[in-house]
């Protein structure tokens, strides 16, 4: 049997491989190993003439032109997805404002007082918050404001902070799951295919609600023996809980308005002209002026621009396997599989998806999973969105299953390790990977009584 691939397809594919492996080895060098065998995979391509030389191949590969915006440049969108990077950008911005004014601390000081360091009301506030906080703000934010917290109440009510700890870290993700803003996968499919903010809430947040229901009860189930029982805090005023956070009440006001403006602005992309990346500039924009000179030159700095460049490379890689043909051939494998059956195929993606992200960055996955998505579409006619949804979905939930599955992963375990508390791998596979089956499985329940 001949081998399907060109040598140009077969290359470029072991490049995406070897980026893999190397991402997994050396994770504080990927985006040094990103460029470097991204624009590999990009040099392969031109040579093969699988991209054209000149103007063309440029537009092919750097091209601007999002679906409802005014402003393009070149006819058709390149390999970079500038949206993604647009918005991603805004909300580096709009999160790190919100988080130096303290307001996610003061938020999340507020309602766990409220639970009077009861164990389960104590246990929901947290494991919610941090599902609603990841649903609108990257889960690493979320999670240094919530692990931190969650750190300082388990010392001064005398409790094991892990149980929390864990909880948090799989809501987190499984919140990024359930809107168009949550997570950089949904973020990458959403602009792949022009979808908007209420798509994500319609058919993304079902599924990943799900989850959060089977994640919080099996938890709760697994873990309940460990909690320990504080005393109750007298009259609920919070005198064993470390002082409140001090607001600004006014330039939180102004900033909360920014945000919730971007918001706004991206759940009616669909009736107004600029795309969800030039939203994303808007809010940052807005965002730098509430911050005020002082604060806007740290916010600038303090953007994560390593990873947005990460991301840019990803895209480079992924534009190498299209071009090359290795997309269109896994598209193709994927439809045998799926025998045709939208259920069957997006299940397919959703399992697939889901356990892959447990080992491996899912930012990458869903970058390389929007064009065999779009190629299943063309070969079959399967929808789009229920394909997108259970891929992004399974990309999310699915990193929950080991501690380096996702970002908030890293993040709650590395503050936990600097504050004396340390989460082994047994422990971290033993009580968390059996519950991401469980509610990859909801999510799966789920989306067959949405066909």
């Amino acid at each position: 049997m001949d081998w399907p691939l060109s040598a140009a397809g077969t290359v470029v594919l072991a490049l995406f491989v070897l980026t893999y492996v190397l991402i997994a080895w050396k994770e504080a060098h990927k985006t040094l190993i990103a460029g470097l065998l991204g624009t590999a995979a990009i040099v392969i391509a031109l040579v093969a003439g699988a991209i054209p030389l000149g103007s063309a191949g440029a537009c092919e590969i750097f091209g601007y032109h999002p679906a409802s915006s005014p402003w393009s440049i070149c006819s058709s969108q390149g390999f970079v997805g500038w949206d993604t990077l647009g918005l991603l950008f805004g909300l580096f911005i709009l999160a790190s404002l919100l988080s130096e004014l303290k307001f996610f601390s003061y938020l999340a000081f507020q309602l766990a007082r409220l639970s009077r360091g009861r164990p389960l009301p104590l246990f929901l506030t947290l494991s919610v918050l941090s599902f609603v906080l990841s649903a609108f703000i990257n889960s690493i934010t979320v999670m240094v404001v919530l692990a931190t917290l969650t750190l300082e109440l388990a010392q001064a009510l005398g409790m094991s902070p892990v149980p929390y700890l864990l909880a948090e870290i799989s809501c987190a993700n499984i919140g990024g799951a359930s809107t168009f803003v949550g997570d950089p996968p949904n973020v990458i499919l959403g602009t792949y295919f022009n979808l908007n903010f209420t798509d994500f809430l319609v058919y993304a947040a079902p599924l990943a609600m799900a989850s959060l229901g089977v994640t919080l009860l099996l938890f709760w189930l697994r873990s309940k023996g460990e909690f320990f029982r504080p005393r109750d805090l007298p009259g609920g005023k919070g005198a064993e809980l470390p002082s409140p956070p001090r607001l600004d009440r006014t330039r939180v006001s102004y900033a909360f308005g920014v945000f919730a403006l971007t918001i706004g602005l991206l759940a009616f992309n669909q009736y107004l002209p600029p795309s969800v990346g030039e939203i994303g500039l808007i809010g940052a924009a807005l965002g730098l002026v509430v911050a005020g000179p002082s604060r806007a030159w740290p916010l600038l700095r303090g953007v994560d621009w390593s990873t947005l460049l990460f991301f840019v490379f990803l895209f480079l890689l992924v534009g190498g396997l299209a071009a090359t043909g290795v997309i269109h051939l896994l598209a193709q494998g994927l439809a045998a599989a799926g025998e045709g059956n939208v259920l069957l195929t997006a299940s397919l993606l959703l399992w697939v998806m889901g356990l892959l992200s447990s080992v491996v960055d899912n930012v990458p996955l869903a970058a390389a999973a929007a064009p065999i998505i779009s190629s299943l579409s063309r070969i079959k006619g399967m929808p789009i969105g229920s394909l997108v949804y259970a891929t992004a979905v399974g990309t999310d939930v699915g990193g929950n299953g080991t501690p380096v599955g996702a970002s908030a992963n890293v993040t709650g375990l590395a503050i936990a390790r600097r504050a004396g508390v340390t989460i082994s791998w047994r422990r971290y596979i033993k009580d968390a990977f059996p519950i991401m089956i469980a509610s990859l499985a909801a999510a799966n329940l789920v989306l067959y009584f949405y066909h």
